[in-house]
């Protein structure tokens, strides 16, 4: 997803990679979550870097539901790791029939991972 209008944005206060700053054709900035999720429309650059440190990684610590091939309903899941490649989550689902913690590695960004 990385080309090279997209620059990755660490918080200052704490030098955490918290998403990404894509330059728009008006020479504004989209802010972009880990996911690669568009937070927002082009902006000035204070207004998208305040958008992603105000998020931070919060989202990052939320149940999120996985689509699993072969399982009727979404597994509830947390995720685990997630990097420009992939995102590595694991079931929090007592309903979902393997072990909780079973570990789901998934392209990122992916479509079969949502808010709960």
């Amino acid at each position: 997803m990385a080309d090279d209008t997209t620059f990755p944005h660490v918080r200052g206060s704490d030098n955490e990679h918290v998403g990404y700053l894509r330059l728009s054709e008006d020479d504004r900035f989209v802010p972009i979550d880990l996911m690669w999720n568009e937070l927002a429309g082009p902006q000035e650059l204070t207004d998208a870097e305040s958008l992603l440190e105000e998020l931070g990684l919060s989202y990052l610590a939320e149940d999120w539901l996985l689509d699993v091939e072969g399982h009727p309903e979404p597994v509830k899941v947390r995720i685990r790791e997630i990097t420009p490649e992939r995102i590595t989550v694991a079931s929090a689902d007592y309903g979902y029939p393997a072990d909780i913690g079973t570990p789901f590695v998934l392209p990122n960004p992916t479509p079969a991972l949502r808010r709960a």
